[in-house]
Formats: structure tokens, C-alpha cells, sequence
């Protein structure tokens, strides 16, 4: 009676061990995918998709800051076809539009490209700092508001939605850094 007890104990602590060990791995295999630099991403798909292949914290930023450089940068450079879309509205808003699109586009790109700068001298304050400066959705509410819907409005807010991408990706490294710290 007491052998049998004994077993079942056994075989139940074996069992427990067991999962402890398979909920271990997976959570190591978890960490070895990209997906582990855009826990905090509201569109964790995009983020994903922006920082294909990255083994790295250092490589994951960089390439989230490069992409969403790059569509800053296409937009900065067509803005000027903002106002034939706004066809329906009077010309003084649209012109209000354009300006305001316009000074967004040139500050989201400016910031981006500090940030990227920032990431090479190894500055991580100066970088969230840049980061959180291009977070600039002027531009977008403005169209929306508007009732803008053409596909330069909705590169706007795709832009806005990479920034706040860059901006997850920076605190997952905060993150780390504190629970190290903390430790």
C-alpha cells in the first residue's frame, strides 16, 4: 500500500517536472523568434514583417527605424499630392492641410533619421527621445478629419503606426534592461 502511494506520487511529480521542462523549452524557442522584439506593438503582424530575420535588440530597432524611414521619406516627397486629393474641400483647408502634412512629414523624417544616428553612437536616451518626437500623427488626424480616404492618407497612418512600432521595440529593451538591473 504505502509502495503503491508512493509510485502514484512519484508518477505525479514526474509529470509535474515534465511540464515545468516542455513550458520551459517552449518559452525558449518562443524567444528565439523575432516576435520577441514586438510583444508590445499594438500591430505585432507589421512588426513582424519589419524586422524579418533579426536575431538582435541592436538589429531589430534598425531595421524598424530604416523601414519606417524609408515611408517617411516617400511621403515627405508627395506631399505636394495631398491637395488635388481633397477635392471637396475649400482651398484654404486645403492648404491648412497640406502645411500641416508637410511640417509633419519633414519632422517624423528628421526625427527618424536622429534616432538612426542616435542608434549608431550607441545612445539609447537620445534615440527614444528622437523616437518619441517622430511620433507625429498631425498629419494623419488631419486627413482622417477631413473624411480623407485616398492611398496617401492611409500611408499617414501607416506611418504613424511604424513609429509607434519603433517606439515597442525601443521598450522591450528597456525592459530587459530594467529587469536586469532589478535583479
Amino acid at each position: 500500500m504505502a509502495s503503491q502511494k508512493f509510485n502514484y506520487f512519484s508518477f505525479l511529480f514526474l509529470a509535474i517536472i515534465a511540464s515545468v521542462l516542455s513550458y520551459g523549452i517552449a518559452e525558449i524557442e518562443f524567444d528565439n523568434d523575432t516576435s520577441r522584439f514586438c510583444k508590445t506593438a499594438q500591430d505585432k503582424d507589421l512588426c513582424k514583417t519589419m524586422i524579418s530575420g533579426v536575431t538582435n535588440w541592436h538589429d531589430a530597432i534598425g531595421e524598424a527605424i530604416k523601414v519606417t524611414l524609408s515611408l517617411a521619406k516617400e511621403l515627405k516627397s508627395q506631399s505636394d499630392l495631398i491637395v488635388p486629393e481633397l477635392f471637396n474641400l475649400q482651398p484654404g483647408k486645403k492648404d491648412s492641410i497640406q502645411k500641416t502634412c508637410k511640417e509633419s512629414f519633414k519632422t517624423v523624417f528628421d526625427m527618424l533619421k536622429e534616432a538612426q544616428t542616435a542608434l549608431a553612437a550607441g545612445d539609447n536616451v537620445t534615440m527614444q527621445t528622437k523616437l518619441s518626437a517622430a511620433l507625429d500623427a498631425e498629419c494623419g488626424d488631419a486627413l482622417s478629419n477631413a473624411g480623407a480616404t485616398f492611398p496617401l492618407a492611409n500611408k499617414a497612418k501607416e506611418l504613424d503606426t511604424k513609429v509607434s512600432i519603433c517606439l515597442a521595440i525601443m521598450a522591450q529593451n528597456e525592459t530587459f534592461v530594467h529587469r536586469v538591473l532589478r535583479n
